[in-house]
C-alpha cells in the first residue's frame, strides 16, 4: 500500500510522528484516571475467601452508650469477650487506643490486655491496625504492644497519579514492615490452602522511595462487597449488649473501626463512586480480600503506551491514505473500540493496566491531521476524474461520429464498385473474367456487411438505435434470410432443410431479425463443408417463438463458446484465419436479440456441429 504514497503523504507521516512525540510529553494522569476507575467499575464481582463482619464506631453508639470515642476498656474488654466467644476467624482493631483516662479503668486496661493475649495463646488471631497523624504513627500503650500491631493505612493521591484525592492502591510494606492487610490476607491464604506471598512477590507491587513503602493497585468492588451477606456491618452497641444470633463471628474476620460522619478521616473516596465517601473499615476489607486473591493490577510501563501510540498512528495513516473517508472513519471507530476493549479485558481478567490515554489521543491526532487532506486528495481527485470523463466523452463522441461519416462514405463508393461490377458481369462472356467479376461482387459484399456492422455497433454505443416493431411471420423472415444467401449456399452445393411450423405473426423489427437469422445462416454456411446440409427449425408455445439452426460444422471448443458473443472475438483455429469476418457479427445478433426481450444460446461439440437457439416473445 506504500506505493500510493506521495510526497504529501511522506509529510503527513513526519507530523503525524512528531505531534506524537509531542503528546508523550504530557502525562494526562486525570483523563487516564477515568478509565481506570471505569474498569474498576465494570470489574466482575468475586466471592471473598472468608466471611467478614464489621463493627462500627459512631455518633450512634456514642449517644446510646454514653461514652466518647475510643471509649473505655471496661467497655471494650466486654465487647471483645462477646466477639471471642463467639470464636471468629482473626479479630482486627482499628481503633486508636490510649492510656486509662482514670484510675478507675486501669485493672479493665489490664483484664483487657490479658484476656486478649490468652486468646492469642490459644491459637487466636488478633491484630492492632495503626494509623499515622503529624506526630508519626499512633501506636497502641505501651501494654498493648506486645499484642502486636501493624501499619493500616489507607492511601489516596494526593501527590502522584491524578491527585484527585481518590483511593486506588493499597499499602502492602512500608520500612520493611508488613500492612496489617498483608498480615491478614496471609492468614486468609493460609486457611485456604495457599501458599504465603511477600510485598515485593505480589503481582503489580512497586517500590516508592519516598514513602520508604511498597504499593499495589488493586481491583476492589466494594459495593459488591458491601451489598454481600459475607460483609456486613454492626453497631457496636448491639454486640455489647449480646443483641446478635449465636455463632454471627464464628470462623469470620472481624474487624472493629471508628465511622463518624463528623470525621472525614473516617471515610475516603474510591473510584466506584467519587460522590460518594466509602467508610474506611470496608475499603480495609475490601484491600484485604484483593491481596489474599491476589487480585492486584500490573501497570504496563509508560513507553510501552507510548510505542504502540506511534505505530498505531503510523499504521492508521496508512488505513486512511489507502481507503475513502468514509471507510476510514469507520476503522479509526472500531480500532477506538478495540483499544477500550483491550484494555478492559486485560485489567478485569488478566489484572494487567494499560494506559490508553495516549493510545486514544493519537487515534484522534490522525484523524484530525490525515481526514482534511484525504478529503482535499479525495476532492481533487474526482475532480480530475470528472475533467477526465468530460474530455474521454467528447473523444468518444468524435470517434463515433468519425466512424459513422467514414461508414456512410464507404458505403457509395462500395455500392458503386458492386453496380459496375454487376453490369460487367452481364455483359462479359468469358469465364475467367467473369470469375474475376464474381469476386469483386463478393468482395463488396464482405464490405458492405463490415460496413453495416460498423454502422450498428455505433448506433449500439451512442443508445441512437431503436426498434421498428411491426407484425411480422418469423417464418417469412428465415425463408428471405435464406433466399438472399442463395448465391453462397450454390457455390458450396449445400442443402438448407426448412422445418418451419405455421406460426402467429409476432411484434419484431423485421430488418434486425433478418439480419439476425442471415448472420446465423451464412456463418452456418461458412463453416458447414460443402454437399453437407444445415436444418432450419421453428416452432411455438403459448410464451415463446422457438427457432434452431443447426450445422454439420467443425463444432466449437468448450473454452470458446463463453466468449463467441464478445466484440470482435473470433475462435482461434485453421480454418477461421480462412474464413473472414469482424468479429462484430454474433456481438450484434445477441443484442438485437435481447433488445426483442429474447435470448439466445448456444449448443456445440467439436466435429459435430453447432445450433444456435433463439427465443423470442410470442405477443
Amino acid at each position: 500500500m506504500l506505493k500510493n504514497l506521495n510526497i504529501q503523504g511522506f509529510y503527513r507521516f513526519f507530523f503525524t510522528a512528531l505531534f506524537i512525540f509531542i503528546l508523550i510529553q504530557f502525562p494526562f494522569h486525570n483523563f487516564e484516571s477515568i478509565f481506570y476507575d471505569l474498569w474498576v467499575k465494570l470489574t466482575p464481582k468475586s466471592k471473598p475467601l472468608i466471611e467478614y463482619s464489621l463493627v462500627g464506631l459512631d455518633e450512634s453508639n456514642d449517644q446510646i452508650l454514653g461514652e466518647y470515642y475510643p471509649y473505655s476498656y471496661a467497655t471494650h474488654l466486654k465487647f471483645i469477650k462477646r466477639v471471642i466467644d463467639d470464636e471468629p476467624f482473626a479479630i482486627v482493631y482499628l481503633v486508636n487506643f490510649e492510656e486509662p483516662s482514670n484510675d478507675d479503668d486501669i485493672p479493665f486496661f489490664k483484664e483487657f490486655s490479658e484476656f486478649i493475649e490468652q486468646y492469642k495463646n490459644r491459637g487466636g488471631l488478633f491484630r492492632f491496625g495503626t494509623g499515622l497523624d503529624l506526630w508519626g504513627e499512633q501506636v497502641p500503650p505501651d501494654l498493648l504492644k506486645r499484642l502486636e500491631y501493624s501499619p493500616a493505612l489507607v492511601h489516596v493521591d494526593g501527590e502522584t497519579f491524578s491527585k484527585d484525592g481518590v483511593h486506588r492502591k493499597g499499602l502492602l510494606n512500608i520500612s520493611g514492615e508488613d500492612s496489617f492487610h498483608l498480615w491478614l490476607a496471609n492468614k486468609v491464604r493460609e486457611k485456604n490452602g495457599l501458599e504465603e506471598i511477600k510485598a515485593n512477590d505480589i503481582w503489580g507491587s512497586f517500590y516508592s522511595p519516598d514513602a520508604d513503602a511498597v504499593f499495589a493497585n488493586y481491583r476492589h468492588k466494594l459495593k459488591i462487597l458491601g451489598e454481600d451477606k459475607s460483609v456486613e456491618t454492626l453497631p457496636f452497641y448491639k454486640i455489647l449488649g449480646g443483641n446478635f444470633p449465636p455463632n454471627h463471628f464464628k470462623n469470620k474476620v472481624v474487624i472493629i473501626g471508628p465511622s463518624y460522619l463528623s470525621n472525614s478521616d473516617d471515610f475516603v473516596i474510591t473510584s466506584l463512586d467519587k460522590d460518594k465517601k466509602v467508610p474506611k473499615i470496608l475499603v480495609h476489607t475490601s484491600l484485604t480480600d484483593a491481596i489474599s486473591k491476589n487480585k492486584t493490577i500490573n501497570e504496563i510501563p509508560e513507553f510501552v503506551s507510548y510505542i504502540i501510540s506511534l505505530l498505531l498512528a503510523l499504521l492508521l495513516g496508512v488505513v486512511i491514505a489507502n481507503f475513502n473517508p468514509a471507510r476510514g472513519l469507520m476503522i479509526s471507530i472500531i480500532i477506538l473500540i478495540g483499544i477500550l476493549l483491550i484494555s478492559y479485558f486485560l485489567f478485569s481478567f488478566l489484572g494487567i493496566w494499560l494506559k490508553i490515554a495516549h493510545l486514544l489521543l493519537s487515534v484522534f491526532i490522525v484523524v484530525y491531521v490525515w481526514f482534511p487532506l484525504k478529503a482535499m486528495t479525495e476532492y481533487q481527485t474526482r475532480f480530475a476524474i470528472e475533467e477526465e470523463s468530460k474530455i474521454l466523452k467528447k473523444v468518444e463522441n468524435l470517434k463515433q461520429n468519425f466512424i459513422s461519416l467514414m461508414s456512410h462514405d464507404l458505403k457509395t463508393p462500395v455500392a458503386k464498385i458492386q453496380g459496375i461490377a454487376d453490369i460487367l458481369n452481364l455483359k462479359l462472356t468469358d469465364e475467367e473474367p467473369k470469375k474475376l467479376v464474381a469476386d469483386i461482387t463478393a468482395s463488396t459484399k464482405e464490405l458492405n456487411s463490415f460496413i453495416s456492422s460498423i454502422l450498428d455497433l455505433t448506433k449500439i454505443e451512442s443508445s441512437n438505435l431503436q426498434l421498428n416493431l411491426s407484425s411480422v411471420d418469423i417464418n417469412k423472415i428465415i425463408e428471405n434470410a435464406v433466399k438472399g444467401l442463395e448465391f453462397e449456399r450454390a457455390s458450396k452445393e449445400i442443402e438448407i432443410n426448412k422445418n418451419l411450423s405455421p406460426l402467429y405473426p409476432i411484434k419484431v423489427d423485421e430488418k434486425l431479425i433478418h439480419r439476425v437469422i442471415a448472420n446465423i445462416v451464412e456463418n452456418a454456411i461458412k463453416y458447414t463443408p460443402e454437399k453437407s446440409s444445415i436444418d432450419i427449425i421453428s416452432e411455438d408455445d403459448e410464451e415463446w417463438v422457438y427457432i434452431s439452426i443447426r450445422d454439420n460444422g467443425p463444432g466449437i471448443p468448450a473454452e470458446d463458446l463463453e466468449h463467441i458473443f464478445d466484440k470482435f472475438y473470433r475462435v482461434k483455429n485453421d480454418d477461421s484465419h480462412k474464413i473472414k469476418g469482424s468479429g462484430l457479427g454474433l456481438y450484434l445478433v445477441k443484442y438485437f436479440i435481447e433488445l426483442h426481450e429474447g435470448s439466445i444460446f448456444v449448443e456445440s461439440e467439436v466435429g459435430e456441429g453447432t445450433t444456435f437457439n433463439i427465443k423470442l416473445k410470442n405477443a
